[in-house]
């Protein structure tokens, strides 16, 4: 009897595209929303990124890029970066800049959404019995 993997390709990979898709999409909600409440709080709360700031999320950026990049490919050192860089990652929403982080309900969802794939991605890639026939094939 052949043994299949618990978890397959297609939504291994749809779990790494999930957790940059979602956001992308509450975005564009937001963007396009039209309520007096967010167009309040965008005049009164924004504020411009600082230089240090805008460092600090570009080479974040540049670093997720890489590994997603080596995500794709099922390279182990991929697997090892995700598994350091994903709590840190997290630490960039206390940057002043990101203090006030808004959303209508329905761009809260889609944001929930890229968290819940990103946690589900994350354990996949903690478990060998989960991670080990992806990485195999």
């Amino acid at each position: 009897m052949k043994n299949t993997p618990a978890v397959s390709s297609t939504v291994y990979y749809s779990l790494i595209i999930a957790q940059f898709i979602l956001p992308i999409i509450a975005a564009c909600i937001d963007m396009f929303n039209v309520e007096p409440e967010l167009e309040l709080l965008d005049k009164t709360l924004y504020q411009d990124p600082q230089t240090w700031e805008l460092t600090i999320m570009g080479i974040a950026g540049i670093v997720l890029l890489i590994i997603t990049t080596g995500l794709f490919l099922k390279k182990e050192w991929a697997r090892k970066a995700y598994l350091y860089t994903f709590f840190p990652t997290f630490l960039l929403y206390f940057m002043p800049y990101m203090h006030w982080i808004y959303m209508s309900s329905f761009a809260a969802i889609f944001n929930d959404l890229a968290f819940v794939s990103a946690g589900i991605l994350l354990m996949i890639l903690v478990t060998p019995s989960l991670y080990q026939p992806i990485f195999q094939e």
